[in-house]
């Protein structure tokens, strides 16, 4: 007569070895694609990151000249002032 521990035993090894192919069917179906898709976003928000800093960069390489610009406007307009004034007085 077989023992009562030998029964049990085999039938938790097969309990087991359910559980186990249940448990790496859920990881193949749910945990890999939500993984993948992840590694997806983390690599599309890289690249708009990028594309941000370089957008970043340009603007203010563009603020950068247009304060340039504006400085030089009051010498603009005083030069401009300066010879209209020699040549309205008939000056060089």
């Amino acid at each position: 007569m077989p023992s009562k521990n030998t029964q049990p035993r085999a039938g938790n090894d097969e309990l087991q070895e359910i559980l186990g192919d249940i448990l790496v069917g859920l990881k193949e179906k749910f945990v890999h694609p939500v993984l993948s898709e992840n590694n997806r976003l983390v690599s599309t928000l890289e690249e708009m990151k990028q594309v941000d800093r370089a957008g970043i960069e340009e603007l203010k390489d563009r603020v950068v000249k247009l304060e340039q610009k504006v400085d030089e406007i009051p010498l603009l307009v005083l030069t401009s002032i300066r010879d209209a004034i020699k040549q309205a007085s008939g000056g060089a």
